[in-house]
């Protein structure tokens, strides 16, 4: 029958209460709850014991603020299994679980010492002839020590120790303080009242007669339930192993701090009764007694022995001093002791207590010396804290090499750190391998796969910029269209620390460019650095011997380095490289707006050939589209690229005289100077004859910007050509120049008006001059409302003149009915609206 009675022993005495599976007791000072206890430290409801297995129970706070200990353990919740001690404050209290109706047994007074019963008489052993005893070698390894359970430990000792062990923990009744209990009257069903006396007595009192079970059952007295019941001198023994771990805790101090051969608890030296115990006994007792989490009274019965010099006591009593919870350095001196003793089994607790993070001197020389004395003799544990102390410098002078060796030895042994740490050279050589393997790639998009953004030096260049290492790749694929490059035999790693590497890479290549083929070896040397990224290459450099080149030598330019090796291409050759590379750069180039490379291209290409001309059709469109970039966004990415655009209009480029002629007219990378552009505009026309240059020209003369207003040289450039042009901007200027006779010429009106309307629907500008003509020189109704449709058209397309008329024109009715809403409306928007940007000439088709 499963146990359905909960038994609570406490200093007042056993009590009981019924507790069925599944149940919840309720535990704390309000009168409503199972079990009432009264204290500071106890909240008005505390916890909740709920029972979920045959001897299990769940404990959890009620309140945040709620504390308590199960088995010394401090927690929100925990799960247990009975039997378990249960602390609130300083009072604690055992639960158990009987069956309804089992006999409890009594309690002793605290300070009774316990007589545990006399052991059987044992018969006498025959007598049998002892063999020849061997000498054993003095660096024999010590026999492990078999540990046994807490029941057992008690029972290794005589019963007269263990009553003078007892009767010592006796004296320090004053440390145990009684629970205080809030006093109640009567009592109810499923509920335990505890009631204590206010002070332990030193005599022993009565046992206390239990409360009635749930169901009204009375137990049998204490005493019989003591005679009856097996686990009572474990009981006791568990009660006397309390007051023993209290008073080797004050004596250990007090051993610690003075040193005295003799306190008020004469511990240091074995009593007479546990002279009589073989020490390999005592030692199993001490290791039982330490696994069962007593290490204070494993330390206790340990001390004699290793006072002694007993290894294993030793090691035994470092172990339980490390095992209570605070570090020692006593510990470590005694791990070392029993090592040098012989006890090697000391050697890896010695290693893990040097290693232990509450060790102050963990990092001085002295654990340095202790984990290679480990390592000496050994002790596989002790290589990788030892390869750190190398690595770091810790206890010892920086030393990579021998961190290596350490690492290696670890790794040897199984440590997956040390695995780890020995992997940095392999992922290193195998980054670099990468790299090599890469300059095979048509593309350089994954070079920052392999090389760091913060390069120190890559191959001929110092510290260059990522454009600058995309640029030489670019240039090794571009001299070379057929590569095959691979990897020649293993690397070598050499260790600068283990964030950065060394690596030398021998390789083979085979490079070919049209009938060009060159074959051979080199060597690449590379640092890697481990990024958040990843190991990349932060310096590179080669060396590359060749071994064949075809057809014959003279066709390569040789260097040192596999980035300097080109070939050696005729005139002819060179013309059409240089043809083929602008291509490919102008292929494009409108959507990324990127004008730099290209610029410095065609300024390389006039350079090397001054007097061919194939690179002028290149330098024209590239000059162009700048011109519309500029045209539209009033800016480039970068204006210092105003001076490359006078370099190339000093070639005789008719597409950067011009270009330079609108920066110089706009200030913009240059200072303004509108004389200059006019005269830029002059000269394009003049070089080139061309239409764009005879437009820019004419419109300065028109204007009077830069130069002097002239109408009538404009009108010679303009009114014999562009009358008949159907290029928006040519007819725009050319219907400007008719105006102006037109004002003395009524007649010129109606050719004013045909030159507009052929532009109308292309250029707002122009719809907008259309539409004047007709409000201003119209004779009849119809003419005035088409011109009133005409400039609505032209403030709709964001012409700011437009807008003005449009306003006007509903202010006074004007080819509308009068609107003055509508009027302040297009006035209020041609005040906030920015005069539209000039279109370039390229723009429309002419």
């Amino acid at each position: 029958m499963p146990p359905t009675v909960l038994i609570l022993r406490s200093a007042a005495g056993l009590h009981e209460l019924a507790c069925a599976m599944d149940s919840s007791i309720a535990l704390g000072s309000a009168p409503e709850c199972e079990i009432v206890l009264d204290g500071v430290a106890v909240r008005s409801r505390h916890c909740v014991l709920r029972r979920i297995g045959e001897r299990r129970f769940l404990i959890s706070r009620a309140v945040p603020e709620a504390r308590f200990t199960v088995n010394g353990v401090s927690a929100s919740e925990l799960e247990v299994e009975t039997p378990f001690q249960f602390g609130i404050g300083d009072e604690s209290i055992t639960f158990d679980l009987a069956t309804e109706g089992t006999l409890l047994p009594e309690l002793p007074a605290w300070d009774e010492p316990v007589a545990l019963p006399e052991p059987a008489a044992e018969p006498a052993p025959v007598a049998e002839p002892a063999p020849a005893a061997e000498p054993e070698p003095a660096d024999a390894p010590i026999p492990p020590v078999e540990p046994v359970t807490a029941e057992e430990a008690v029972e290794i000792l005589a019963p007269t120790e263990w009553q003078q062990v007892a009767a010592r923990a006796s004296r320090r009744d004053y440390l145990l303080q009684p629970t205080t209990v809030r006093p109640r009257t009567g009592e109810r069903l499923g509920e335990v009242l505890i009631d204590l006396p206010p002070l332990f007595t030193v005599a022993a009192e009565p046992p206390v007669t239990p409360v009635a079970s749930k169901v009204g059952h009375e137990t049998q007295p204490n005493v019989a339930k003591a005679e009856t019941e097996g686990a009572s001198p474990l009981m006791f023994a568990s009660l006397m192993i309390c007051g023993v771990m209290i008073a080797a805790i004050f004596y250990w101090q007090h051993h610690l701090d003075s040193g005295a051969q003799e306190t008020e608890m004469v511990l240091d030296s074995p009593e007479p009764g546990m002279r009589d115990v073989a020490s390999d006994k005592v030692l199993q007792a001490v290791m039982g007694l330490r696994l069962a989490s007593l290490p204070m009274i494993s330390a206790h019965l340990a001390m004699p022995l290793a006072e002694e010099g007993n290894a294993r006591a030793m090691h035994e009593l470092a172990l339980a001093l490390l095992a209570s919870g605070e570090f020692s350095e006593e510990a470590v001196f005694l791990l070392r002791q029993a090592a040098d003793s012989g006890d090697r089994a000391a050697l890896a607790d010695l290693a893990e207590a040097v290693e232990n993070p509450l060790n102050m001197a963990r990092y001085g020389p002295e654990s340095f010396q202790q984990l290679d004395f480990a390592a000496r003799l050994g002790e596989s544990a002790a290589w990788m804290p030892l390869g750190e102390r190398f690595e770091q410098g810790h206890g010892v002078s920086k030393n990579l090499e021998r961190a290596l060796a350490a690492y290696e030895k670890a790794r040897e042994a199984g440590d997956r750190r040390a695995a780890a740490k020995m992997a940095v050279k392999h992922d290193a050589l195998e980054r670099v391998a990468a790299f090599v393997r890469s300059w095979n790639d048509a593309s350089v998009t994954t070079l920052l796969d392999h090389v760091s953004e913060n390069t120190e030096r890559y191959f001929e260049h110092e510290k260059p910029p990522v454009e600058t290492l995309l640029g030489v790749e670019e240039q090794l694929r571009a001299l070379w269209p057929l590569r095959h490059i691979s990897v020649e035999g293993e690397g070598k790693a050499s260790l600068r620390s283990f964030e950065r590497i060394e690596v030398t890479q021998p390789f083979q290549f085979e490079l070919q460019r049209g009938m060009r083929i060159a074959r051979g070896r080199g060597l690449l040397t590379c640092e890697v650095a481990h990024e958040e990224k990843g190991w990349r290459v932060v310096s590179a450099q080669d060396e590359i011997a060749l071994k064949e080149m075809l057809p014959a030598g003279d066709l390569f330019l040789t260097g040192p380095s596999l980035r300097t090796l080109k070939p050696a291409l005729s005139r002819v050759e060179q013309v059409e490289e240089l043809r083929l590379e602008m291509f490919e750069m102008m292929h494009g180039i409108e959507e990324t707006q990127d004008f730099k490379p290209a610029l410095s291209l065609v300024l390389g290409a006039a350079e090397a050939f001054p007097q061919e001309a194939f690179w002028r059709p290149f330098a024209d469109k590239l000059c162009d589209r700048m011109a519309r970039e500029f045209f539209r966004q009033g800016r480039w990415q970068d204006a210092t690229w105003a001076a490359q655009v006078w370099q190339l209009a000093e070639t005789g480029s008719v597409s950067a005289m011009l270009l330079e002629g609108h920066l110089l007219m706009a200030g913009y990378g240059v200072p303004r100077d509108e004389a200059r552009g006019a005269a830029l505009y002059q000269k394009a026309f003049e070089v080139g004859r061309r239409r764009d240059a005879r437009f820019y020209y004419a419109e300065a003369l028109f204007e009077g910007r830069g130069v002097a207003q002239d109408l009538e040289k404009a009108d010679t450039l303009v009114l014999s050509f562009m009358t008949r042009s159907k290029h928006p901007l040519e007819v725009f200027l050319a219907a400007q120049l008719l105006w102006r006779k037109a004002e003395s010429d009524a007649s010129r009106w109606q050719d004013v008006y045909d030159l507009l309307s052929r532009v109308a629907e292309k250029h707002p500008p122009a719809r907008h001059l259309a539409a004047m003509v007709l409000l201003d020189h119209g004779k009849t109704i119809r003419e005035t409302k088409d011109g009133f449709i005409a400039v609505k058209a032209a403030a709709e397309s964001g012409v700011l003149e437009a807008m003005k008329r449009l306003s006007k024109c509903y202010q006074d009715g004007v080819g509308c009915e009068k609107d003055f809403q509508a009027a302040m409306l297009w006035k209020q928007k041609a005040a906030v609206t920015e005069p539209p940007r000039r279109r370039h000439y390229t723009e429309f088709e002419g």
